[in-house]
Order: structure tokens, then sequence, then C-alpha cells
């Protein structure tokens, strides 16, 4: 297949994991489409998911899913992310419950060891770890309880995990030493002390630790050493070069170990916040994207309604036009009327201005299309046609909304009075009713 293609989903996430980061490095150096890689990403979130589900991390889903739509903005993609927030924010949140409780459990049990009712200390404790099994400190209390109790099994084990969590946990190898001595495994609790001698090498109770080891040693060895002769016997081992060089050796280790503690946890702190960083750029990218689309959105729609919009009012400027036409039409036959009429009257003898009225000679657009008769109220209606008022009144008052002349709709019934066309009829018939024949 090709290597921008988006790889086959794998039937493990971890693989299919691996086999999309290759995709989108491959795809990435050659330019691929950006949908390509936003496709292959998505894939891999879908396989961070599958393993979020069981290890409780969603931090990893959440920034393919948002790499994904910085490459290509997708509405699915979108929804999954959303959907892997509002998980990992569920598990956080749960995260806050239980260590809150986790606190209050070991407080409690903290305050009942102090009362030296351990074996209430040792349930608060218990459900301490079950709140937060992570916590070193609670694993060391509930060892202490468990050896002042006689069950040095589970002192040992408690102390076990506790060096598990935290290997620089002083108190870990403390607890885990005491066991060990009272359990009269002394070489087992004087190599405990020694690796705690990496964590503190000046820590009084690891070195005291390490003395009463030496002396039950000694003593088992065949040796009679009783209280009076336990000083001497500390003062021998601390003379000892081998044990001295052997000390100083492991004073040197722990000052490396602390110095590269320091120096991984600095390293973590700076990933962690570059890893802040680069998802909140994410984020950001995804938003102002999200944005620039909604944006081009709005205008598009303000755009077909601004087109809309023109549409419409170029057909209204056509019909005012149309309108214009008509009415400018009406007036250039009614002045040519006046005109006529003005030079009839001037040319016109006595005996014939006495003349009865023919109907040959009435102008044609000084009469009504309805009624067929002289207008005395003439006026125009949308089709730009004049009629008399009261006859076209009646034509709308019947329902009809056609045209009397075209027989077509009318856009509305509003009449416009015709005044010069009615001028120039009232003057037609007082030149018509000059004198009696």
């Amino acid at each position: 297949s090709s290597p921008t293609a988006p790889p086959p989903t794998s039937s493990c996430p971890r693989e299919c994991v691996r086999d999309c980061e290759e995709a989108v490095e491959r795809g990435r150096e050659l330019r691929a489409d950006n949908r390509l890689l936003a496709r292959a990403l998505s894939r891999k979130a879908a396989a961070l998911l599958k393993l979020a589900a069981c290890a409780a991390d969603y931090a990893p889903a959440v920034r393919a899913l948002q790499q994904s739509l910085a490459e290509h903005y997708s509405e699915d993609t979108r929804h999954k992310l959303d959907q892997a927030e509002t998980a990992r924010k569920e598990i956080e949140e749960r995260e806050r419950l239980d260590q809150e409780a986790a606190d209050h459990h070991r407080q409690r049990g903290n305050e009942l060891f102090q009362r030296k009712n351990y074996q209430e200390a040792t349930a608060h404790y218990t459900e301490a770890i079950e709140k937060n099994p992570n916590d070193p400190r609670v694993f060391s209390n509930r060892a202490q309880c468990h050896i002042y109790l006689g069950n040095l099994p589970k002192g040992l084990e408690d102390a076990e995990k506790c060096i598990e969590l935290d290997p620089t946990f002083l108190k870990g190898y403390v607890r885990k030493a005491n066991v060990q001595f009272l359990m009269e495994y002394y070489e087992s609790a004087l190599a405990t002390y020694i690796e705690g001698l990496k964590c503190d090498p000046n820590n009084l109770v690891v070195i005291n630790g390490l003395r009463r080891c030496a002396a039950y040693i000694n003593r088992s060895n065949g040796g009679d050493v009783g209280p009076d002769d336990l000083e001497d016997i500390l003062g021998n081992v601390s003379s000892d070069n081998d044990l001295r060089n052997k000390l100083q050796k492991l004073m040197e280790e722990a000052a490396a170990l602390k110095k590269e503690a320091s120096d991984e946890r600095l390293r973590r702190i700076e990933s962690e916040r570059m890893a802040r960083t680069s998802e909140d750029l994410y984020l950001n990218q995804v938003q102002q994207r999200r944005e620039a689309e909604e944006c081009l959105s709005k205008i598009e729609q303000e755009f077909q309604q601004l087109k809309v919009r023109q549409d419409e009012v170029s057909e209204e400027f056509q019909k005012a036009t149309e309108h214009n036409e008509n009415l400018q039409h009406q007036l250039t036959e009614t002045i040519r009327a006046l005109e006529s009429m003005r030079g009839n009257a001037t040319s016109a003898s006595p005996s014939s201005s006495g003349s009865v009225l023919d109907e040959n000679r009435i102008p044609s657009y000084f009469i009504c299309p309805i009624s067929q008769d002289v207008m005395n109220d003439p006026h125009i209606a949308a089709d730009g046609f004049t009629y008399e008022g009261d006859f076209i009144r009646s034509w709308f008052s019947t329902g009809s909304d056609t045209s009397p002349m075209t027989n077509l709709p009318l856009e509305h019934d509003e009449l416009i009075p015709n005044i010069a066309l009615r001028s120039a009829i009232q003057e037609w018939l007082q030149q018509q009713n000059v004198a009696p024949g």
C-alpha cells in the first residue's frame, strides 16, 4: 500500500498506534494531503482510546485527536475529542475525590496510630490504599502497625511495596529492616540498612540499625556479646576500614543518585510543561480554525442573503420601470390629446362649436374600457391602463384580481388618479358644449 495511506487497523491497539505513527511520519516526509495525516492520527487516537479504557489515561488519545483536528477539521473527530476530554475530566474528578478520601483515611489512621490503636489505624490505612494504591507513606505506616501487632510477614510485604513505589523513601527501608531484624534475618536487615544509606547517608536511625545488626551478627557467629560490650563492638564496627570504605562508597552513590533523581525530576517537569504548551497550541489552532470556519460560513450566509435581496430589488426596480413607462405612455397620449384640442379650438368656427357630441369624434383614451363611456374620474390600475374609478372598483369588489384589458393577474389593487387625463377630458367636454346648435 502507499506509504501515505492510513495504515490498516491492527488487532493489537499498541501495534496500531505504532503503525499510525509510522504512517504519519512517512506522510509528512512525502508532504501528503492533510486529510490523510488527520485520518492516520484519528486511527491512532481510536487505538489509544481502547488502551485508555484499561489504563484510565486519556491524555495520549486527547493529544492525538487534537493533532488530527490541527491537520484537518472533522465534526466526527471533534465529537470524539469532546467525548475523550469528558472521560478524562471524569477520571481526574474521580481521582481527586479518591485522593481526598485517601488523605482523610490516612490522617485518621495517623491519629489512631498516635493513640496506639493500631488495629483501627490499620483499617483506615487499608481504606486509604484502596482509594490511592500509589502512596508509599500509607504502606509504610501500615507496615509499622503490622509490626506492633506482631504480623511481621504482612509488615514485610507492605515495606517492600513502599520501596517499590518510591525507592528514595527512607522509611520504607527502615520498616523493612526492622521486620527482618525482628524475624532474626540479621544479614538481610544489614543489607536493607545499607540500601537505606543511599537515601540519607547521615541518618542516625539507619546508622544505629547497622550497628545493632552488626552486633547480633557477631553474637550469632560465636561471640559472647552482652549489653556492657555493645559499645566496644559498635566502635570496632565503626573503625573497620572495609565497612568505612563501603559506607563512603554508599555515600557517594547516594549523592549521585540524588543528583540523578533531581535531574530526572527537572526533565520530567520540563517535559510536562512542553506537553502542556504543545497541547495549548493545538487547542488554540483548533479553536482558531473553528472560528475561521464559522466566520466564513456566516459570511457566505450573509452573501446569499444579499444576493437574494439584490434579486428582489432588481425585480422591484424592473416592475417600477415598467409601471413608469406605462404612466409615461399615458401622460404622452394625454398631452398629445390636449395639444390637439387646443389646436381644434383655435381654428374652429362658431357653427362647428355648437355641433352636438359625436361618438366617432371622442378620443379613444377618453373612454373607459369597462363602461365604454367617457370617463369622469379616471384612475390608473396596476396594469398601466386607465379606467373609470367606480367601474374598476366594482371590478375588484367582485373578487376579480386580473386586468380587464389583458386578463393577466394584477400585482395589487391600488389605484392612482389620472389627474392629467381628467383635466383633458373636462377641457374637451367644455369645448363640446360652448354653444348650442
